[in-house]
């Protein structure tokens, strides 16, 4: 009878079997995951899959099209821990969801998330997909080398196996299973065979999904499994498969910790497809033509001559010197060794590039280089445009795929550090933005202490200097470092949003647009009272990439507290009187700390 660690192995070694062999995605397409990646790693690096010198004993070059691609691809649909953004959910405390951006914000840059985010872009256009394990608060890129699934799955979540190969040398394995609690006389056994045989890494499976028990019954479980080593496992019977291992770690669980993130997702199987896979046709092709080329100018370097007397020198310049007169029936000829083909090349060369160009949206202005001399201005915007608008569709869904992940893997994973008493540091504009609400509130409370005072409400004019100088005191503290209670954010309810299109618009037209910004409100005021014009200006500096909302103060008219705005005492207002910005107020102080 099979023990629980044999026909733990066998499973796995089946499905490690039925891995590697092809799956047909359709008919007449026959794809094997393990090759793709491989092929993906190989192309980027400008290497050949079967070696780089060809039968005749020549070098083989490579005319790399596939990195310049990805670098593109890479730009175009990078995202930043900036687009993150967390927003009140309906019938939850805004206040609570406008501090957990500023704080959530915080650890992301604490914990080097951009990092993340950078090689997810770097990664995606080279294989088709990334996938993130994310364990005990940390995010961990797998290697798709070392990353086994069912190739025709839809998602990971519909794959009956998901199984991750480590390589750890003895050390390492023993720290690792210390730290992860794995059965200590098992483990020791391990590293004893391992140090007895050749192999010079321990192999050890971690896998995902159902099991059959002893009665029969199927659970979703965590198998932590430890290989033998080759050298024994040969030694084993001759014709007999065996299967032997240790099973150092299994515990039911409700899901695997793996997020996934595809690119040019196709039906019929889990890898997405990547450039290398994409342009792997064009590469081939170009590789052949530059090849021949370059075995073609090995021939035009040579020569050679003709002729018809058999008595003639054989090598006119090991045998022939200097003033010899030579004696031949027939005149000696140069034989012409030009090479006819060189325009053919380039032509050739040419079209399979602007293919390539063609397939993924990587044109000269999405490269950055200039457009062909001629181009309409027109032509050249719209050709802009609709690359973008590719572009912002793979951005789309790997915003979506990056939602999924911090909803339930990043915040999950933060939500201890979070709810627990901490400081949580306010600067910049969100100082602007705060400053409102807090003078509102030492607003009011300076009100009641008038009243107790003196017993009577101060007048217009007094409210507003109140509520001048409250704010004044709030701005000029630098920055506020206010401390969030205990459990403050366990009853906030908040979306999550990502901003795909903020980083596809210029710097320089964000400025210039600001500029416009603050010259058309100094010159009509009423620019952001009336309705129709607020609107109108709004739509105008959305397609800029600014939005009207970041630049007015976001808290809600509801928690404002009623101050009539009237101008101040000696003061006359002047409309339409041309621009100019205020002299900055000094800050003093750099640091209050308040509690929420």
């Amino acid at each position: 009878m099979e023990t629980t660690e044999e026909r733990v192995l066998k499973q796995i070694n089946e499905e490690i079997g039925e891995y590697k062999k092809p799956i047909t995605v359709s008919t007449g397409w026959e794809f094997k995951q393990e090759d793709a990646i491989n092929q993906a790693i190989l192309y980027t690096n400008g290497k050949y899959i079967d070696g780089d010198v060809d039968t005749d004993d020549l070098k083989l070059y490579f005319y790399n099209i596939i990195r310049a691609a990805n670098g593109t691809t890479t730009k175009a649909i990078d995202l930043d821990t900036k687009d993150i953004i967390i927003k009140n959910a309906p019938g939850g405390d805004w206040l609570k969801a406008w501090f957990y951006q500023r704080d959530l914000k915080y650890w992301l840059k604490k914990d080097e998330f951009g990092k993340t985010l950078n090689r997810i872009s770097r990664e995606l256009p080279q294989f088709g997909s990334v996938v993130i394990k994310y364990h005990k608060g940390k995010s961990y890129f797998v290697n798709l080398k070392n990353f086994i699934v069912e190739q025709n799955a839809d998602c990971l979540d519909f794959s009956n196996y998901i199984i991750e190969q480590h390589f750890f040398t003895p050390m390492e394995f023993k720290k690792i299973a210390k730290e992860q609690g794995w059965d200590s006389e098992k483990v020791k056994k391990i590293i004893e065979e391992y140090r007895k045989s050749n192999d010079q890494y321990i192999r050890v499976f971690e896998r995902y999904g159902e099991l059959e028990d002893e009665n029969g019954d199927y659970d979703y479980k965590k198998i932590i499994f430890a290989d033998i080593p080759h050298d024994i496992k040969n030694n084993q019977q001759n014709n007999l498969e065996t299967f032997s291992g240790e099973l150092l770690f299994e515990d039911m669980v409700t899901r695997h910790p793996y997020q996934e993130f595809h690119i040019n997702k196709i039906p019929g199987r889990w890898l997405g497809v990547g450039i290398p896979e994409l342009l792997s046709e064009n590469q081939i092709r170009i590789n052949e033509i530059i090849n021949q080329q370059v075995k073609s100018s090995y021939f035009n370097t040579l020569r050679l001559w003709q002729g018809r007397d058999s008595g003639v020198a054989r090598n006119l310049l090991a045998e022939a010197e200097n003033g010899d007169v030579l004696n031949v029936n027939e005149f000696i000829q140069p034989v012409d060794m030009q090479d006819r083909n060189l325009s053919h090349f380039l032509n050739e060369t040419e079209l399979w590039e602007r293919n390539a160009q063609a397939q993924t949206f990587t044109t000269d202005i999405m490269r950055g280089e200039r457009t062909p001399a001629g181009t309409p201005l027109g032509s050249a915007q719209l050709s802009t445009a609709q690359a973008m608008s590719f572009f912002d569709q793979i951005r789309e869904d790997y915003s979506l795929e990056l939602k999924s992940f911090i909803w339930n893997f990043v915040i999950p994973g933060l939500s201890e550090e979070m709810n627990k008493e901490h400081m949580v540091k306010i600067a910049g504009e969100d100082i602007d933005k705060l400053a409102e609400l807090v003078s509102n509130v030492n607003v009011k409370y300076k009100i009641l202490q008038k009243v107790l005072d003196t017993g009577r409400l101060p007048d217009v004019n007094g409210l507003e200097v109140l509520k001048i100088i409250s704010e004044r005191e709030t701005k000029g503290k630098g920055e506020i470092q206010l401390t969030v209670p205990k459990d403050w954010y366990k009853d906030a309810k908040y979306e999550i949003e990502i901003d795909i299109t903020g980083e596809s618009e210029s710097a320089a037209v964000k400025a210039q647009a600001l500029i416009t910004t603050l010259q058309a409100i100094t010159t009509d005021p009423t620019i952001l009272q009336d309705p129709t014009k607020k609107r109108i200006f709004s739509k105008y500096l959305e397609q800029v990439g600014v939005s009207l909302a970041d630049l007015e103060s976001n808290i809600p008219v509801s928690a404002r507290a009623e101050i009539p705005q009237v101008p101040m005492a000696g003061t006359v207002g002047v409309s339409g009187a041309g621009g100019g910005i205020s002299a900055p107020v000094e800050t003093q102080g750099t640091i209050n700390e308040t509690r929420i």
